[in-house]
This record gives structure tokens, sequence and C-alpha cells, in this order.
């Protein structure tokens, strides 16, 4: 092995160092857009941390929505049993709105009933699933689209607008608006990244 002089270790030294100067801003700046992206205030942000579980947030929000409000709720103290949920629920000023949801557990299959279309989701942390549109029933006042849970638990899904009247866990927020459209519904969809 060659000894290498003082001054070659210096200069490997400070271009390794500039290296992991360079990545950290860089996962910084990723970091600063996509909360930017998702549109969350820091009080948001923190609200959703205080959960101590991974929170997927959307990197892309589709033009004119802002967050509505985040819901919130941790599992009693001792249980950790399909709990903490929580819920980023955005809205537009033409009254379109959906969420994105989070439960620790206690999720099953979506019913077949209603179904009218799929539309495969791929999102790179939470693997494969379907966004589901539901035509107009009995209880349903109009169609909806819902996601199918992805992940491992934490699980996770998109949610849109009616889906309250399906759904007895979805933000009563989503029963007085409409659905953004399906294309845009995957895109938000497939846009989940990990809250840093």
């Amino acid at each position: 092995m060659k000894n290498r002089s003082p001054i070659t270790i210096t200069i490997i030294s400070a271009i390794l160092a500039t290296s992991v100067q360079s990545v950290t801003a860089e996962r910084s700046t990723n970091q600063e857009q996509l909360l930017a992206n998702a549109q969350l205030s820091d009080r948001q942000t923190n609200q959703l941390k205080s959960l101590g579980v991974k929170v997927a947030i959307p990197s892309y929000v589709p033009a004119g929505f802002k967050v509505a409000s985040v819901q919130v709720k941790p599992c009693p103290s001792g249980v950790r049993r399909f709990c903490p949920n929580y819920a980023i629920i955005y809205r537009n000023p033409n009254n379109s709105c959906f969420a994105i949801e989070s439960t620790g557990g206690g999720i099953g299959d979506m019913p077949s009933a209603g179904l009218e279309r799929d539309y495969p989701v791929n999102n790179s942390i939470l693997g494969k699933g379907a966004l589901l549109k539901y035509r107009k029933n009995d209880r349903l006042s109009g169609p909806t689209l819902i996601g199918s849970w992805m992940g491992k638990g934490p699980f996770y899904r998109f949610t849109g607008a009616g889906s309250r009247l399906f759904l007895d866990t979805a933000p009563p927020e989503l029963s007085n608006c409409s659905d953004i459209s399906a294309q845009e519904a995957v895109r938000v969809w497939e846009s989940l990244r990990y809250l840093p």
C-alpha cells in the first residue's frame, strides 16, 4: 500500500467534506420543498410529527388547493392498535376537496358494491394499489373516489369528496364538496413521501 502525502490526504478530506455538505444541503432543500408543496404550517407539521409514526404527505397538490385542516388522533396511553390516525384535508375555492388519511390498523377490503372503475396507483414508498371510483347509490349523493389502503402499518389512502357518507371513518369535511378528477387524484396519491 502506498503512503499518501499529507497534501493528498488534505485534498481528499476536503473533497469528501464538500460532498457531504452538498448532499446535506440538497437533502435539506428537498425537505423544505416537500413541506412547501404539501402546504403544511410549522404547527401542522409538528402536530403530525407528534404522533410518532411515519407520516406520508403529498409532494404534489393541484393548483388552487390549500390545507383546510389537519386532524390527528393519537393512541391512548399504552395502546397501539388501530391508531394513531391523521387526516390532511385539502380544499380549493371551487369547493373541491380531498384528504390524505392514515391509520395504524383495523383496515379491510373495500366493498365491491357500487364500484364503477379502478385506477392503478404505484407509489414509490407505499407500493401498488388502486384508486376506486364508486357511482352514486343509496349511501352516496354522487360518485366518489377513495383509495384502497396502502402500506404495511401505518396504512395510508387518498379519500375523495362524499366519502364520509360511504365510510364512517372519513373526515366529515369531505361531505359537502366535490371530487377532483381521477387523474389528479392518482397524481396526488403517487406523490406521497414521508414527512422529513
